[in-house]
C-alpha cells in the first residue's frame, strides 16, 4: 500500500524530516540507520525529485549529518 502525499499539504512538510533521517542513513550508516524511515519512504507516493536535487547541496548534507549527530549521541550517552 502507497500513501499519496499532495503538494502544499501538512503531510508534505512531514515527510522532509524524514526524508532527511532516510538520506542519513543512506550517507553515513555507521554512524545511523533508521530501518522505519526507509520503510515508510518505500511507502509514499510523492515526487521527491525537488528534494533529491537539493540533496546534493554541501549544506543539505550537511544537515543530514546534523541530524546523525543529535541522535547518535543520546543513544550512546543511554539518555534515548
Amino acid at each position: 500500500m502507497t500513501y499519496l502525499i499532495e503538494k502544499n499539504t501538512v503531510q508534505e512538510t512531514m515527510i522532509i524530516p524524514l526524508y532527511g533521517r532516510k538520506m542519513c542513513s543512506k550517507l553515513y550508516p555507521s554512524l545511523f540507520r533508521d530501518e522505519t524511515a526507509i520503510r515508510l519512504m518505500k511507502e509514499i507516493d510523492y515526487d521527491f525529485s525537488d528534494l533529491a536535487r537539493k540533496s546534493k547541496s554541501m549544506m543539505q548534507r550537511f544537515g543530514f549529518l546534523e541530524v546523525a549527530m543529535r541522535l547518535i549521541l543520546p543513544m550512546r550517552c543511554g539518555i534515548i
